[in-house]
């Protein structure tokens, strides 16, 4: 293979090149390439390319280690120049690094095979450009005819990935045309984290259990699946990516599955499930009629037909089915049919309103007659949020588990960030709000934020009345405008959500009306493309978060919020006051009260001392420990426990249908009350067996 040593141009600080790279708005988004092959004398030589749509700059080079380094310690060493280089590059010309593919040729390849100690140094690389350089890596075989070739291949091929017209996306999601299997990561061909990163952030009793369960379904040769009706947007979503990337680290058979998407089907499934089940609408027209279930019934069995049932080699085959929400289930009669030892798992990660539910005529209670005694009734377990008014009527007491919702601390959602980071989202965020019309977020000013889908259960009107009275508030007190905060309304869509538009425009017509028209200068209202780190760099940089919805599950937000150290001030709705320590992580108010949200956030503002306490006690090693088990080791202890549990493969003493429960004190209603409940923490169960075996 033809070598060359060739440099990347790098800027000198204060030459008119390097002075006129940072007058621009936002860096240029580039695409990197790394190429790397074992050359005959033992050593590395290596290729970059960088790329940005239109050209190719490259950088090729051979890799001289100190004698006596052995092979892995001289990739090691690699690494770190190439981390350097690139950085180097990046930094002098304001270049953005979206993401990189990092390859071999197939000699190469051979050898890290016959190698295994040499695979860890080359993982490494690729987290190290995640971590380091907020880059999304990529592992792949490469072919051409020199190094060179093989790098600009590798960067033309990540920049296909992406999106590139909008800065900081993450890559496209992938799915199985055969059996629409969402394949994260780009079949695990994007490599971001290892095993031990999540270790790093897990307590050891936590962390060894997870191993413990994992090798056990290793052993059983275990299958489990996941169905839902989407692949992006909502926290159902990003849960399973999450969990899924863990999974494959670990080796254990997990997969995810989602149907055709149908806008049709989706009216109906956001508008006339979801929203009714919230209770967000009493209007008439949104009650669930004939049309609507054959239609939704046709679109599910059509799905299964196709992609999941008898011959595609998915449900036939699987020890544990997992359905998230409603959207799908009307496939359960027909895995009970084609794989009766099966064992389902029906996961409810919305609220719903038992007490609508249980007045005979209303639409709640019609809706949930229909779902239950035709479809959910035939799984094994209902797992629902840890919160007794969200568990419907009908459902036996010994069926159900609870669940809080799960968040990933390594993700683009949460992953540390640089100051120059969270500055470079900002600016991107700016673009998209030009782009729509709306008001920037100033670089000399703090702001607000309150990150969800523009939902009619989000509060999002209240979010706005109660920032003018905070406004308001802050001229009385003598607090000059440019002091003021600013508000930030922003947060993904969904697929499945058709809503999302309607209520937008409904926010900025809100805007438009005099009692609001003095302050909507200063709040930005925009709706974002996908990208993780942009959410997690807006939460970063903001004073503090706000979550007032009116209707709510169990918040994933509000996890993150506090997990960056942020201040929450929500509404006593749903899950929230689980999540959030009144007057110590955050401050719980009243639904409806927006005086008090203001008040709530005029004091955070103007007393330091107060807002430093909520700071301090957030980053207690107790409030850490507190969180972990909203994060994804620790929800996929609960998982992999359920599974270990409820299959028969290996397993001659399953255990029965109806999950084991007792009362436990004090299981929180949602509404403010707590009561007593046949119903236990999935992590109850593990804790216990754990420790007696201890």
């Amino acid at each position: 293979m033809s070598f060359q040593h060739r440099k990347f141009s790098i800027l000198e600080a204060g030459s008119p090149r390097y002075v006129l790279a940072r007058k621009k708005a936002i860096g240029k988004s580039i695409y990197l390439g790394v190429a790397v092959a074992c050359n005959n004398g033992g050593h590395f030589d290596w290729a970059c390319s960088s790329y940005d749509g239109s050209e190719f700059e490259t950088h090729e080079d051979s890799f001289l280690p100190n004698p006596g380094m052995t092979v892995p310690q001289q990739l090691e060493k690699l690494n770190d120049t190439i981390i350097q280089i690139v950085r180097d590059y990046a930094h002098s010309h304001n270049y953005r690094i979206q993401g990189v593919c990092i390859g071999c040729d197939e000699e190469t390849a051979k050898i890290v095979a016959k190698s295994p100690e040499l695979k860890d140094p080359i993982r490494n690389m690729c987290t190290r450009f995640w971590f380091d350089l907020d880059a999304t890596p990529c592992i792949y075989t490469l072919r051409g005819l020199s190094l060179t070739e093989e790098a600009a291949s590798a960067a033309r091929k990540v920049y296909d990935w992406f999106t590139p017209q909008f800065p900081g996306n993450i890559p496209r999601i992938a799915v199985d045309p055969e059996t629409n299997e969402v394949l994260v990561d780009m079949d695990s061909h994007c490599h971001m984290v290892d095993l031990h990163h999540f270790e790093e952030t897990t307590d050891k009793p936590t962390w060894d259990k997870l191993l413990e369960l994992a090798e056990e379904c290793k052993q059983r040769k275990l299958k489990i699946l996941f169905f839902n009706s989407t692949p992006q947007g909502g926290g159902v979503a990003l849960m399973r990516h999450a969990m899924i990337r863990l999974m494959r680290l670990l080796d254990v058979d997990c997969r995810w599955f989602v149907a055709k998407p149908n806008p049709d089907v989706f009216v109906i499934t956001k508008r006339k499930f979801h929203n009714v089940f919230q209770g967000v609408t009493d209007d008439e027209q949104y009650r669930l009629n004939k049309d609507d279930k054959e239609l939704w019934i046709e679109w599910c069995e059509q799905n299964f037909e196709n992609y999941w049932g008898k011959g595609k080699g998915v449900v036939e085959d699987a020890d544990v089915i997992i359905m998230d929400d409603p959207q799908v289930s009307a496939i359960i009669p027909h895995i009970r049919k084609l794989n009766p030892d099966t064992r389902i798992i029906y996961r409810s990660h919305i609220e719903i309103r038992s007490d609508l539910a249980s007045v005979p005529g209303s639409m709640q209670y019609d809706l949930w007659d229909f779902l239950w005694g035709g479809y959910i009734s035939q799984t094994d377990l209902f797992l629902s949020h840890p919160v007794a008014g969200f568990i419907p009527p009908r459902v036996p007491h010994e069926k159900v588990a609870l669940l809080p919702a799960a968040t990933d601390e390594l993700d683009g959602l949460n992953k540390k960030m640089s100051s120059a980071e969270i500055e470079y989202y900002r600016r991107v965020f700016n673009r998209c709000a030009m782009d729509q019309g709306s008001p920037e977020i100033a670089h000399d000013r703090p702001y607000v934020i309150q990150i969800a889908r523009f939902d009619p259960a989000k509060g999002i009107p209240d979010v706005v009345e109660a920032y003018c009275n905070f406004r308001n508030q802050l001229t009385a007190k003598g607090v000059e405008d440019d002091h003021h905060p600013q508000l930030v309304l922003c947060g993904h869509g969904s697929v499945d959500d058709p809503d999302g538009t309607v209520v937008y425009d409904q926010v900025l017509e809100l805007l438009g009306q005099p009692e609001y028209s003095t302050f909507a200068t200063d709040i930005c209202v925009t709706r974002l493309p996908a990208s993780d780190q942009l959410l997690c760099a807006l939460l970063r940089g903001s004073f503090c978060a706000l979550q007032l919805s009116h209707r709510e599950g169990f918040e994933v937000k509000v996890t993150e919020s506090l997990s960056k150290h942020k201040p929450v001030v929500a509404y006593r709705s749903g899950g929230i006051p689980l999540q959030i320590e009144d007057g110590k992580t955050g401050i719980l108010v009243e639904r409806g009260d927006t005086r008090g949200v203001a008040d709530a956030l005029t004091r955070l503002y103007t007393d330091t001392d107060y807002y430093q306490g909520f700071v301090d006690e957030l980053r207690t090693k107790a409030q850490d420990s507190k969180r972990q088990q909203y994060f994804t080791p620790f929800q996929s202890v609960n998982w992999l426990y359920l599974a270990t549990e409820l299959a028969f493969k290996g397993n001659d003493e399953a255990v029965a249908k109806s999950q084991p429960s007792h009362d436990i004190a004090g299981t929180y209603m949602g509404n403010g009350e707590t009561r007593k409940w046949n119903a236990k923490y999935v992590r109850e169960f593990w804790q216990k067996s754990s420790n007696a075996a201890a």
